[in-house]
C-alpha cells in the first residue's frame, strides 16, 4: 500500500492536528472561567447533557467545584439544557431505528435524570410498536418470517435495537410463539435494565 498522506503516514498527520492526543491539563484546575472556556470548546463540537459535560471537565483535569460552577453558568446562559438535549437525542436515535429501551439506557448512562428520561421515552406508547414494525419491514421485507430460525434472527435484531417483547410481537404480526423465542434470541439488552422508574 502507498505510504503517502491518507495511507500509512496518515495517522501521524491526524495526530499532529490534535486527533488522538490527550488534552493539555488546565493551568489552573480550580478556575471556573477556564473550565467554562473548555466546556464551550466541547459544546462547539457536540451537545452534552449536564452530568456528561461535568464529567468531561473533571476528566480533563478540573476540580469538581470548578466544573460544577462552569456547568451551572452555562445552564444559566442556556448553552446547556438537559430537556433540549433529551428531545434532540430521542428524535435522532429514533430516526436511526433505535427503540425506547436502548434510548433510555443511553440517556441514563449519560447521567440524565430518571424523571426526564421517563417523560421523554414512554416505552408503552403505541408509536414504538409501529416503529418496530416499520423497521422490521425495511430491514427484512414485507413478508413475515416463515420459520423459527428466521423469526429468531428478526427478534434478536429488534431486541438489540431496544424494542420490548410487545413491540417485537407487534412487528411480527403476532407470529411470535412464546416468551421462549424471546429468551432464545439471547440479547443482553433487557427491559428491566432500562426502566427509568427503577431509580
Amino acid at each position: 500500500m502507498p505510504s503517502g498522506p491518507g495511507h500509512g503516514g496518515g495517522k501521524g498527520r491526524l495526530r499532529g492536528r490534535g486527533f488522538g492526543r490527550a488534552r493539555k491539563p488546565p493551568d489552573d484546575p480550580a478556575s471556573a472561567e477556564a473550565a467554562r472556556g473548555r466546556a464551550i470548546g466541547m459544546l462547539s463540537r457536540r451537545d452534552y447533557p449536564r452530568a456528561a459535560l461535568k464529567a468531561r471537565l473533571a476528566d480533563s483535569g478540573f476540580v469538581e467545584q470548578a466544573a460544577e460552577s462552569a456547568v451551572a453558568t452555562l445552564e444559566g446562559e442556556r448553552l446547556v439544557n438537559d430537556e433540549r438535549y433529551v428531545e434532540a437525542a430521542v428524535a435522532g436515535r429514533t430516526a436511526r431505528g433505535q427503540g425506547p429501551i436502548r434510548i433510555a439506557l443511553e440517556l441514563r448512562r449519560q447521567g440524565v435524570a430518571a424523571s426526564l428520561v421517563a417523560t421523554a421515552v414512554d416505552a408503552k406508547s403505541p408509536a414504538w410498536a409501529e416503529r418496530a414494525r416499520e423497521l422490521r419491514r425495511r430491514r427484512f421485507g414485507e413478508e413475515p418470517p416463515r420459520d423459527r430460525k428466521e423469526r429468531t434472527r428478526q427478534v434478536r435484531f429488534l431486541l438489540q435495537r431496544g424494542f420490548t417483547g410487545e413491540h417485537v410481537r407487534h412487528a411480527l404480526d403476532g407470529r411470535l410463539g412464546d416468551d421462549l423465542e424471546l429468551e432464545e434470541a439471547g440479547v443482553e439488552l433487557r427491559v428491566d435494565d432500562a426502566d427509568p422508574a427503577d431509580e
